[in-house]
């Protein structure tokens, strides 16, 4: 086999692997785009079935109390002790206690 033929071998064979795979993802993305119109075609149909429901009543935020808030820092800086091997408060004070945005723990 001469040079030029296993060039062209290899061209071919790069060119059947390469447009298989460009068909196959062809076809994957026709089949994904009929399933995603057949499940919003269904959700319509659900959602005409349906009778639109009353809105719930709005329920009263709950009043907080201080009380609350003040046994919350006591649990906090009981923690805070414990987490430092202190058996007493004595040493630290929580002046604040705001809540995180990210709670990644």
């Amino acid at each position: 086999m001469s040079l030029s033929n296993i060039f062209l071998n290899a061209l071919s064979n790069t060119i059947l692997g390469m447009g298989t795979v460009f068909v196959v993802l062809i076809i994957i993305i026709v089949v994904i785009i009929l399933m995603s119109k057949a499940v919003r075609a269904m959700e319509g149909k659900e959602k005409e079935v349906e009778a639109p429901k009353a809105p719930a009543p709005v329920a009263a935020a709950p009043v907080i109390e201080e009380a609350d808030d003040l046994e919350l820092v006591a649990v906090i800086t009981a923690a805070v002790a414990a987490s430092m091997g202190s058996e007493s408060t004595d040493g630290f004070v929580v002046r604040s206690i705001k809540r995180a945005k990210n709670r990644n723990w």
